[in-house]
């Protein structure tokens, strides 16, 4: 009777371990075959994607889309027949997908201010975004905007060192 323990146990230990590889090669790695760009990560099958990103496989970058050229009507002189730029690059920082420098160019091509931006309320028809607050020479810069692949708009708040306020606004700038 002892011989058929061991074979029964043997029996029992080489079909628990037969069952066990077969099992574990039947589950499937759900994310196996997809790959998350821009620091998403694949739950279930499923890239989730960081703020500031979107897409499948999050491989929309807002920033980018963004970046770019955008011209309008001065906002000191609305009948004239120059135009101001807005200059809006995409940040190297590859730990905030959100963030974005504007620049402002007069009508005789000359850099007025650099700010950062931050965008926020991502979707695929545009964003809203804010002025980092910013003081350079006693001028302190804050403001917020909304843009999207075509057009931005954005009203700019400056506080001057002797605490004169005023506001610029850039309405319907146009992507060259």
């Amino acid at each position: 009777m002892r011989p058929f323990k061991h074979i029964a146990f043997a029996a029992f230990v080489t079909l628990s371990i037969f069952s066990a590889l077969l099992y574990s090669s039947c589950v499937k790695n759900e994310c196996g075959a997809v790959t998350c760009l821009n620091d998403g990560e694949c739950t279930g099958g499923i890239c989730k994607c960081v703020t500031g990103t979107d897409g499948g496989n999050c491989e929309v970058v807002y920033r980018k889309t963004y970046a770019g050229v955008y011209k309008g009507v001065p906002p000191d002189d609305p009948n004239s027949d120059t135009t101001n730029s807005l200059i809006f690059s995409a940040s190297d920082d590859t730990t905030n997908y959100n963030l974005m420098d504007v620049t402002w160019v007069d009508t005789a091509a000359r850099t007025v201010v650099t700010l950062p931006i931050e965008l926020s309320n991502n979707t695929s028809g545009g964003s809203n975004f804010s002025i980092t607050p910013t003081t350079i020479t006693s001028v302190y810069y804050t403001g917020t905007g909304v843009i999207n692949r075509n057009t931005i708009s954005l009203q700019l708040k400056r506080r001057y060192g002797n605490g004169a306020v005023d506001a610029v606004v850039f309405n319907n700038y146009i992507r060259q």
